[in-house]
């Protein structure tokens, strides 16, 4: 059997079983963290008494023990003042522990809940933080940051003079130039692969949904040279027109940043696309 192979399966067996004893450990450790919360909790023998601890572990950042807390007392205090601030902590809990999505529901439970608190705007900006904040890397299912550009701008629209709302922005400028990097970095595999078609499609795309974000002066000189190999490639009856395309998207380019560092490059292409462009053209 091929020595390479055998080394690869060993160290594919191995990285399994790493990676399976790390699951055992973290879920060890998981149920000794529980059985901990669950031995400080019983301490407290009444709603009051575990009301009161909630709020001290709260603000000792002991978070857990304090949302465990909150939920044993929450449907006892439901229908009463302090049912508000016991829900709206325990989403918090959540949130502080870094645990989002969960977070996230509890503090639209509560906006559902109580819909004439005076902490309903906060919850609906925390609500839309936390899918913020559980948005993953660019490379990544990106429904968490749709979800929180949806979210935020509908926060923005139901509270326009919040003092969340330039935070809000921020947070969208963000998240768009994530979304964009990842339609960017598609366009560009389709252009290293050389299907110039998809590429030209996907950068074209990515110009209309996204013409402010942090990668357009990139993307626009990947255009250009997309352009330039796509007319190289293409038959003679098109080379004319997309010769003539490579000239509109380095003037793109320019119209964005003329003093570009890509422009050398570019003013290359452009100039060699110019030339091939009138020598078809003068041929016809």
């Amino acid at each position: 059997m091929n020595r390479n192979f055998l080394v690869a399966v060993l160290a594919a067996v191995l990285c399994l079983g790493m990676s399976n004893a790390g699951v055992a450990r973290d879920k060890k450790n998981n149920a000794n963290k529980s059985k901990k919360i669950e031995k400080v909790t019983k301490r407290y023998k009444t709603k009051e008494e575990k009301y009161a601890a909630a709020l001290m572990y709260y603000e000792k950042g002991a978070y857990l023990t304090s949302a465990q807390l909150l939920e044993e007392i929450y449907p006892l205090y439901m229908s009463v003042p302090q049912g508000d601030t016991i829900l709206f902590l325990f989403a918090d809990s959540y949130m502080k522990n870094n645990d989002f999505l969960m977070a996230a529901f509890h503090f639209n439970d509560y906006i559902r809940r109580y819909p004439q608190s005076n902490r309903v705007e906060l919850a609906a900006f925390l609500a839309a933080k936390c899918y913020y904040l559980n948005s993953p890397a660019y490379n990544l299912d990106q429904s968490d940051s749709k979800m929180a550009i949806e979210g935020l701008q509908s926060f923005i629209s139901a509270y326009p003079a919040s003092e969340h709302v330039e935070e809000s922005n921020a947070m969208i400028d963000t998240l768009r130039n994530k979304l964009a990097y990842k339609d960017f970095s598609i366009a560009k595999m389709y252009y290293n692969t050389e299907n110039y078609k998809a590429a030209q499609i996907c950068f074209q795309n990515l110009m209309k949904e996204y013409p402010t974000s942090n990668c357009m002066e990139e993307a626009l000189y990947y255009m250009v040279k997309n352009s330039y190999a796509y007319a190289q490639n293409s038959i003679e009856s098109k080379k004319a027109e997309r010769y003539q395309m490579v000239l509109d998207d380095a003037a793109k380019l320019k119209v964005y940043n003329a003093e570009s560092k890509y422009m050398a490059e570019v003013d290359k292409l452009m100039a060699d696309a110019k030339k091939k462009r009138d020598k078809i053209l003068n041929n016809n």
